[in-house]
């Protein structure tokens, strides 16, 4: 089995499902541990945060790049896909083996299938998309729903097992099937899924720049004349996103929305969206100017205090002039649509158009967030509470956008949108910025819209286990969670796939020692 050193640290890369199995045989044998990573997109993967070992347990990391075959059956238009293969391209792939030829979508494309719904990017692996419940940004289609069966390499009584769990026939909601689909790797290895493809289509829409005040929804309200309320607007459109500028001089919202097509005949030519400008057939000169506008930005304040101390005129001056010109900078880069600046229109193949944001540089324009699943009908709710918090400054709305998407009621146990469709409020936290969003940004939205229940993404920052969003309230949030951890139990009774993270934010007590020796 070959190995690779990634920041330092070494991932094991098992090439079968039969390597899979020894290296959880000897985990359970040395009572060590295993620790997934897929492509690092939700979560930024880094020495500092990557998850540590439990104290006094070997830890093996493990990459699946080696499992990423894909087996498609035209007769049930059904594809069986190892958890290692990209559903995209990803540029970023420490094993440096993903393609946009070998990836999930583009192979499905070839074939003539396709899946309703995406990310909003397809950097990822199959294993990680799925373990974490992510989704696209649709309440009409959704990933999760297309499942048919998951495979995982557990580690239950009898060691090192390879369990398939497939959709009941009769839909039964308490099958195991509806723990096992959304499983934080916490079940064991996920080392394959099958998927119920639908025909290839093409996505046709168009991006608009309005101020708030002047944007085709109702954002804030139940809907009145030809606006939808954003409820309603969700549910009526195939594919939506919104991106909210709030600052105070900019007030703005971008609306980026597709509906599916048929494939028009050959030649086909696509209209891709472009969501920056492109200069010399490139996002990238334009990426990496708005890094470097948005570094500046946010290092202002601390060099001034490192320099001339937070209590100087040296430091209140620039200060008070980078906010004043902060609205000019911003809007510069969000520029309303007029009839000489029309709303942008494409057109593309499914798996190119629905991911609007494969396009940005996760290095050059790093962004990090928190992402709140609020129950569909309190979509105006939340964003009356957001818009009367932006209300009161800079230090609340911070220098960047919030992201606003739908996603489709899951039935998924631990999915975010556990039996409700759902609106997701995506905090945003540019990666450049000094110190971390978790502590000097995302706790006053934590506290916002805790009264809201919201779910948070569980691959992006989450709440602090001991805060007032924590274990207890985590919990609290989802009706299943005892008969989930009861399961996760079954299969990993000594915690072979539980690192300290996720024992802190799921409170799972430990395995103790004279049982795990014992065992």
């Amino acid at each position: 089995m070959r190995t690779l050193t990634v920041d330092g640290l070494t991932y094991y890369l098992p090439g079968s499902v039969a390597e899979v199995l020894d290296l959880v045989n000897e985990a359970l044998a040395e009572h060590g541990t295993l620790a997934l990573r897929g492509a690092g997109h939700s979560f930024p993967i880094s020495t500092a945060l990557e998850p540590a070992p439990s104290p006094g347990r070997p830890c093996r990391r493990v990459l699946l790049s080696d499992l990423a075959a894909v087996a498609f059956d035209a007769a049930t238009g059904r594809v069986t896909v190892q958890a290692g293969c990209h559903l995209g391209f990803d540029p970023y792939d420490p094993a440096k083996v993903s393609t946009e030829e070998n990836s999930l979508c583009c192979q499905l494309d070839q074939w003539g299938w396709a899946l309703p719904d995406l990310g909003g990017i397809t950097h990822q692996t199959v294993g990680g998309f799925l373990a974490t419940g992510s989704a696209g940004g649709s309440t009409k289609f959704s990933f999760d729903e297309q499942l048919r069966a998951v495979s995982i390499v557990t580690a239950g009584a009898h060691g090192a097992e390879l369990v398939t769990f497939e959709a009941p026939a009769d839909g039964d909601p308490l099958d195991p099937f509806f723990a096992a689909g959304v499983s934080l790797g916490l079940f064991g290895v996920i080392v394959s899924a099958t998927f119920q493809c639908v025909p290839r289509f093409a996505v046709q829409g168009s991006e608009t720049t309005s101020a708030v005040a002047e944007c085709a929804i109702d954002l804030f309200g139940a809907g009145t004349g030809a606006r939808p309320s954003l409820a309603d607007y969700f549910r009526q459109t195939d594919y939506a996103r919104l991106m909210w500028w709030p600052q105070a001089g900019v007030e703005k919202v971008v609306v980026w929305e597709a509906r599916q097509v048929p494939v028009p005949p050959p030649p086909f030519i696509p209209t891709p969206y472009h969501e920056v400008p492109w200069v010399f057939d490139s996002p990238l000169p334009v990426t990496a100017l708005a890094d470097g506008v948005f570094t500046l930005i946010d290092d202002l304040p601390a060099w001034l205090s490192q320099h001339f101390g937070h209590d100087s005129k040296l430091y209140h001056e620039p200060m008070a002039l980078g906010e004043g010109a902060l609205p000019h900078l911003l809007n510069l880069f969000v520029t309303t649509n007029t009839p000489e600046n029309p709303p942008q229109l494409f057109r593309d193949l499914w798996h190119h158009g629905i991911p609007m944001d494969n396009q940005m540089d996760d290095k050059l324009m790093g962004v990090w967030f928190t992402e709140l699943w609020v129950p569909l009908p309190r979509a105006a709710a939340v964003m009356q509470a957001l818009r009367g918090y932006y209300a009161q400054g800079l230090a609340q709305t911070g220098t960047f956008s919030c992201e606003i998407y739908a996603g489709k009621a899951s039935p998924f146990w631990l999915s975010p949108a556990f039996g409700t469709d759902v609106v997701r409020i995506d905090v945003f936290w540019f990666a450049n910025s000094p110190g971390r969003p978790d502590t000097a940004f995302y706790p006053q939205f934590w506290d916002l819209l805790q009264p809201f229940n919201f779910r948070p993404h569980w691959g992006k920052f989450l709440p602090p286990a001991d805060g007032a969003q924590g274990v207890a309230y985590l919990q609290a949030q989802y009706p299943n969670f005892g008969a989930w951890l009861a399961l996760r139990a079954q299969f990993d009774p000594q915690q072979v796939f539980v690192t300290p993270y996720w024992r802190r934010h799921l409170g799972l007590a430990a395995v103790p020692a004279a049982e795990a020796v014992s065992a």
